[in-house]
């Protein structure tokens, strides 16, 4: 009797210990991976977002200025 209850005590211990000092700690490590892979995640689409804004041509279309210099000179093909 003595003995079965210390050898269960013994096995519910060691299930104790393997929760908490293996699964427990695992599953905390693998829920701030996934944390740090989003924020990497998010940082890299805000840096293709702003690269992609910088590198499209604004639509602020602004008035050309005509400068006419001289007479308007037709051209006409020379045949030989």
């Amino acid at each position: 009797m003595l003995a079965e209850v210390f050898f269960y005590g013994i096995v519910i211990y060691l299930i104790y210990k393997i929760v908490f000092d293996f699964f427990v700690p695992v599953s905390h490590a693998s829920k701030q991976m996934r944390e740090q892979f989003r924020n990497m995640n998010e940082h890299a689409q805000q840096h293709a977002n702003d690269y992609q804004q910088k590198s499209q041509p604004q639509n602020n279309p602004q008035p050309k200025s005509k400068n006419v210099v001289g007479d308007y000179i037709d051209f006409e093909e020379v045949k030989k």
